[in-house]
């Protein structure tokens, strides 16, 4: 046997072990993916009642003071107002998150659901409670186990582990996908009215190849996003990165009290006149401050911004900016983390790329299997005698 026939058998092995236990998990990570893709739409959809409302013929919102005041009426006593985020459509609702600590000090996170054209709340969920992941929404459910398995926060490691090896595992099959006589149209297309045995080679070769480069990514920028601190690390070799922004504190001024929402964000505007305004930050204290967040056209998070403002609950005055267009190559490559893994950096077309994705390791395990089991079966099969 040639040493290239060894090397071959040996990464077919390892191959075909990595792909068979930690592909099956793999399975399970894809499809929550695929979900994921769309969670905001999904959310909506089985959360109707809560998260949508009728948009009138000419949308004029309510005053952002307006909403905050009826979503703060409608919260028990002990909760703690923490952030209002503005509909995403003109049919969505706007949501003032807040929590709720207990004596024995548990905290319990809420969300209220307020009408932004008519400062009515529409209703509330529990949102996140500690470790009790099931008493969680169900998209987030599914995104707790999308990342550790349902496992905690702690174990999520494990998840990136079997990230990595799987990483492994495509850059193996592309190896071996390598035609051996050159004829590169072999590993590119399917020949259907050839055995079942056949077919599923064909499909798991060909499939596989063309979704590698976007499982690939969706691998890295998964397990990147899982050992943060690492991928931390590697960002300040291609730049500086800078920690997270401190938006400094509030001065309380004797006989003054604090300025709303909406002359904050009035404030935020003449940092950033452009932009879509995505949310704000409340203050939890005295002298916290407002965090208004500017989404502009060309960012690829639509989750979140990086375009924030820190202004002075009391005076009004700018204490802090934080603009992305300012970003160093290291922080730049963290930003995109995120958007790139889940596709919302590129619309409706990026987020339908990773459902499919999300579908891809589905076939190839079964594909994967069963070419597997036929190689197993032929071994087992009895020489016919002459």
């Amino acid at each position: 046997m040639g040493r290239n026939e060894r090397g071959r058998k040996i990464f077919l092995a390892t191959h075909r072990i990595i792909g068979l236990f930690a592909g099956a998990i793999l399975v399970l990570i894809g499809l929550s993916g695929s979900v994921l893709a769309f969670r905001e739409n999904i959310d909506e959809w089985l959360n109707a009642p809560l998260m949508r409302v009728e948009a009138p013929a000419r949308p004029s919102l309510r005053p952002l003071d307006e909403i905050l005041a009826a979503a703060t009426a409608a919260m028990p006593a002990d909760g703690r107002p923490e952030r209002l985020t503005l509909p995403r459509h003109a049919h969505a609702a706007a949501i003032v998150s807040y929590m709720v600590e207990t004596d024995d000090l548990d905290t319990y996170f809420h969300q209220l659901f307020v009408d932004p054209y008519t400062a009515k709340v529409t209703g509330s969920r529990l949102y996140s409670h500690g470790d009790d992941v099931l008493s969680q929404p169900l998209v987030q459910i599914v995104m707790a186990f999308h990342w550790t398995l349902l496992l905690g926060v702690n174990n999520a490691y494990l998840v990136g582990a079997i990230g990595l090896l799987l990483f492994l595992s495509i850059l193996i099959g592309l190896c071996l996908w390598r035609p051996r006589y050159g004829d590169w149209r072999l590993g590119l297309t399917i020949k259907w009215g050839a055995s079942p045995e056949r077919i599923a080679y064909d499909a798991h070769r060909s499939v596989g190849v063309y979704f590698a480069l976007l499982l690939l990514a969706t691998l890295a920028t998964g397990v990147a996003m899982i050992f943060k601190p690492t991928t931390h690390s590697l960002a300040t070799l291609l730049s500086p990165v800078r920690p997270e922004p401190d938006y400094g504190k509030s001065t309380p001024i004797a006989g003054r009290p604090p300025i709303g929402l909406d002359a904050a964000v009035a404030i935020a505007d003449r940092v950033f006149p452009a932009g879509r305004l995505h949310w704000i930050l409340l203050p939890s204290g005295e002298d916290s401050v407002y965090v208004v967040g500017k989404q502009s056209d060309d960012e690829p998070n639509r989750t979140k911004t990086f375009r924030n403002i820190g202004v002075d609950r009391y005076s009004g005055r700018v204490l802090q900016v934080q603009d992305r267009d300012d970003f160093t190559t290291g922080e730049r490559v963290l930003e995109w983390l995120f958007p790139l893994h889940c596709g919302e950096a590129f619309g409706a077309l990026g987020r339908s790329l990773v459902l499919l994705t999300g579908l891809t390791p589905l076939l190839l395990y079964v594909t994967g299997f069963l070419r597997w089991r036929h190689k197993r079966r032929a071994r087992r099969r009895p020489a016919t005698p002459i």
